[in-house]
């Protein structure tokens, strides 16, 4: 691996790790959605390699699933005071 211009690591081929391969021309269908559910596996290998146990693992997925579900936006676009209102809310419901 080297680093290109801007500071990506490029493998000795040109392509960017991990990067998504299409042919010339055809767009991604719902980009948001498919870079969620790969953040998610990639979360889940991390910790899978960690030897944590799989019920843990699937724990933690479902509870960023039902957050992302709560505020309907991908992670990039989350801020500190939507999981300051979910957790209210979650605190509400328990009470």
């Amino acid at each position: 691996m080297r680093a290109a211009e801007g500071g990506l690591l490029v493998g000795l081929n040109g392509v960017v790790p991990g990067a998504a391969g299409l042919h010339h021309g055809v767009a991604l269908l719902r980009p948001e959605e498919q870079v969620f559910t790969a953040m998610l596996s990639g979360f889940a290998n991390r910790q899978l390699a960690r030897n944590l146990a799989r019920t843990t693992v699937e724990g933690r997925e479902n509870t960023v699933k039902a957050f992302a579900a709560y505020v309907n936006t991908y992670p990039w676009q989350w801020t500190p005071a939507m999981v300051d209102e979910w957790l209210g809310d979650l605190r509400s419901l328990r009470s």
